[in-house]
C-alpha cells in the first residue's frame, strides 16, 4: 500500500514545491519503511518454519530484519516518536540489564506472554530485534528446541515485530503528505522549514547516537572501558551495525541537499568513515581494553565526528535549519 502514495503523495499544489524533501519521502523514507516490513514479515516467516535458535535461515532472517531497521532508524520523528513504535521495536541500550531479567521470567514462569496480544502488552525489553537476538545468540537463552516455550515465545516476538514493523508502514501512508505538505493549515508542519528540521534533527541525532553509544558506551568513560555494553555482541554484529548505521544516515543526507557538490564530498566522507570502521578489524569491539585496540577505535570515532560536523555544518547552511531536540533510545 506505501508504495501507491508515492505517485498520489505530491499533487500539483504549493506545499509539493520543497524538492529536499519529497526526495527524502519518496526516495529513501518510504522505501526504506516499505523494505523493513518486507523483512520482518520474512523474520515471522521463517519463525514458524522453525523456531529454533541454530536454524541458519531463522538467523539470517533477523540480520536481515536488523539491517532494514539500520536504514530506518534515523525516522526518529512522525509515527516512530508518536505511537512508541521505536522502543518496542529496538530497546537499546539495556545498561540495567531489563533484557535478561525478562527473558527469565518470561521463560521460567506462567506470566510470560502466551499470544500476540499478550506481547502487545509485554516490557519493551522482551519486544523487537534486540530480544529475538538474545534468544537466538545468547548462550543463557539459545538452548531451546523445537516445542519448548523458548521456540514458542521466539515466534511470538518476531510476529510482533512483524505486526509493528506493518503498522509503521500502515502510519507512514497519512504522515508522508503532512510532511512533504507542509503549509499553513497543516497542524503538523506550519512550513516546510519545519519539515526540513525534523529530517535534519533526525539524521544529526541518530549520528550522534553511534558516536556516544554504539562506539562510546564500549570506549567507557574515565579510562574504563565497558566492551560488555557493546550493541548485538552476542550475534556479533557490534562493528557491522555501525558500518550498516552510516549506509542509512548517508542515504538521508545525500536526499536532503540540493548541491551536486556537497552530494559527492559527503558521499566520500561516508565511504572513508566505513573504510576506518573496516581497519578497526574487532567484530564486537572487544579489544577495547588493550591500547592497540582502544587506538583503533578512537580513530574511528574521530573520523565520525570529522563526518557528523560536516553533515551538520553543510546541510543546516542549505536547509536553513538547526538541530531540534529529541531523545535517545533505551536507558
Amino acid at each position: 500500500m506505501i508504495r501507491a502514495i508515492l505517485a498520489a503523495a505530491c499533487l500539483a499544489t504549493p506545499a509539493c514545491a520543497d524538492e529536499a524533501i519529497d526526495r527524502a519521502v519518496e526516495q529513501v523514507i518510504l522505501p526504506a519503511v516499505a523494505d523493513f516490513a518486507d523483512r520482518t514479515e520474512a523474520l515471522a516467516e521463517a519463525a514458524e518454519a522453525d523456531c529454533t535458535p541454530l536454524s541458519p535461515v531463522l538467523r539470517a532472517a533477523w540480520e536481515g530484519a536488523m539491517e532494514g531497521w539500520l536504514m530506518v532508524q534515523d525516522f526518529r520523528f512522525g509515527p516512530l516518536e508518536a505511537t512508541g513504535l521505536r522502543e518496542a521495536i529496538a530497546y537499546w541500550p539495556d545498561t540495567r540489564g531489563f533484557r535478561p531479567r525478562a527473558l527469565n521470567r518470561a521463560l521460567t514462569t506462567a506470566t510470560g506472554p502466551q499470544s500476540e496480544q499478550d506481547m502487545a502488552g509485554a516490557p519493551i525489553s522482551l519486544r523487537g530485534l534486540y530480544a529475538i537476538e538474545a534468544m537466538l545468540f545468547d548462550p543463557r537463552f539459545n538452548t531451546y528446541g523445537a516445542g519448548e516455550p523458548g521456540c514458542d515465545l521466539v515466534r511470538l516476538m518476531a510476529a510482533d515485530l512483524a505486526g509493528n514493523a506493518a503498522l509503521l508502514e500502515e502510519e507512514w501512508e497519512d504522515f508522508a503528505p503532512l510532511l512533504q505538505g507542509a503549509e499553513a493549515g497543516n497542524a503538523t508542519y506550519f512550513n516546510a522549514a519545519e519539515a526540513r528540521q525534523a529530517l535534519f534533527t533526525g539524521l544529526v541525532v541518530s549520528m550522534q547516537f553511534d558516536m556516544l553509544e554504539r562506539l562510546g558506551l564500549p570506549l567507557g568513560t574515565g579510562g574504563e572501558p565497558r566492551p560488555e555494553l557493546a550493541e548485538s555482541r552476542v550475534s556479533g554484529r557490534t562493528l557491522q551495525n555501525i558500518i550498516d548505521a552510516t549506509r542509512g544516515h548517508e542515504a538521508l543526507a545525500l536526499a536532503l541537499t540540493d548541491d551536486p557538490a556537497t552530494r559527492a564530498e559527503l558521499a566520500a566522507d561516508f565511504d572513508d568513515l566505513r573504510e576506518r570502521l573496516r581497519a578497526i578489524d574487532d567484530p564486537v569491539l572487544a579489544n577495547v581494553s588493550e591500547p592497540a585496540g582502544r587506538f583503533m577505535v578512537d580513530v574511528a570515532a574521530t573520523a565520525y565526528t570529522a563526518v557528523w560536523t560536516k553533515v551538520n555544518r553543510l546541510l543546516s547552511e542549505e536547509l536553513g535549519v538547526t538541530m531540534g531536540v529529541v531523545g535517545f533510545d533505551g536507558d
